[in-house]
């Protein structure tokens, strides 16, 4: 997404993981709108768009699933891949990982020549990677297909928040009005909805406390996004957090994690944020070298963060992954840019 990954040692495996010192290795696959997770010292990434923007095509969505050590950072091991799909989410719980939903094209590159041509589904398929036999073990599907949307693990329950199903070249997307928790211990209970108060995809979701923080994205209107929403698992209740700062594109296809006590967001404008302890403010931590959008934010270890996947704003996808160490105290935020929208970009 991304980035979908519980801000508890249990999850991340960010307690015994030691500072990342050396260059990481980048991605063997360029990707956008795919899945990443840390666990057990392990980089986990899943899936994706590897084609041009706007190009969608049964050869251009990735079913890859490889994992980066990242002690050493120097190359990507790769594992059993699955169904492929992007605008997915990719979690870690209990030393496993899970993908769920996202979205696939049926049609082939030689098949549409208009982007209305183009057979575009989301999926309701739910799946557990088993890392002690490494293999894909099915489990309860999504009451509807969703794409679009993220997802994080708190305490032992998956929640899953915004998106929309597509449906091919024919008719509209249903846009999503309700979020999802299913239990991990338990998953054959199956998944349990309620009403989420807002419709947006393109978000990222960071889980802290008792609160799952969904933030930014474009809503149904195809207006990009700076809302910040939290649910707190704990009373049952949405609440609304501070916008993030504007900036081009605003919240769409940002990324989100949190670590140590803390909410980190960084939009295309490329500050790296920090929700402030009172929520009322972000404060700028940090820059990307290369800002990007459709990507992914990770844990690495208790004080580190690594950005990897995703394309800049002129389309073009990057490789490499950043290793950023959040600033203790705010810096000066950089000045805005020029807002855009970008309602084709299917994530």
């Amino acid at each position: 997404m991304a980035a979908a990954v519980a801000a508890t040692a249990l999850v991340s495996g960010c307690a015994t993981q030691p500072p990342v010192k050396g260059a990481l290795a980048p991605l063997p696959e360029t990707v956008t709108s795919f899945g990443a997770a840390t666990s057990d010292g392990w980089l986990y990434a899943f899936g994706g768009h590897k084609g041009e923007r706007h190009d969608y095509s049964v050869e251009t969505v990735s079913g890859t699933f490889q994992r980066l050590k990242l002690r050493h950072g120097q190359a990507w091991e790769q594992l059993p891949a699955a169904a492929p799909g992007q605008g997915l989410a990719l979690v870690a719980y209990d030393g496993n990982l899970y993908r769920v939903g996202g979205m696939a094209a049926r049609n082939h590159e030689a098949e549409h020549d208009t982007l209305a041509k183009q057979k575009l589904y989301s999926l309701s398929l739910v799946q557990r990677f088993n890392s002690r036999d490494r293999r894909w073990e099915d489990l309860p599907p999504l009451p509807s297909p969703r794409s679009s949307h993220d997802a994080v693990v708190l305490g032992h329950k998956l929640y899953v928040a915004g998106g929309w199903d597509l449906a091919g070249s024919v008719g509209k997307p249903v846009w999503h009005t309700n979020a999802l928790v299913l239990d991990l211990d338990q998953p054959q209970a199956g998944w349990r909805e309620f009403p989420q108060p807002f419709q947006r995809r393109g978000l990222a979701l960071a889980a802290l406390g008792t609160q799952v923080f969904c933030i930014g994205g474009m809503s149904s209107d195809n207006e990009t996004s700076l809302a910040v929403d939290i649910y707190d698992t704990a009373t049952g209740l949405w609440s609304k957090g501070p916008d993030l700062p504007d900036g081009q594109y605003k919240g769409f296809s940002c990324s989100a994690i949190a670590q140590n006590r803390h909410v980190y967001a960084a939009t295309l404008q490329g500050d790296l944020l920090r929700l402030a302890d009172d929520e009322r403010s972000w404060e700028v931590v940090g820059r990307l070298e290369h800002p990007r959008m459709a990507y992914r934010l990770v844990t690495a270890g208790k004080s580190q963060l690594i950005a990897l996947g995703g394309e800049d704003g002129e389309e073009e996808k990057i490789p490499g992954l950043e290793l950023l160490t959040p600033s203790a105290q705010p810096l000066p935020a950089t000045p805005m840019t020029t807002t855009a929208e970008a309602s084709n970009f299917h994530h």
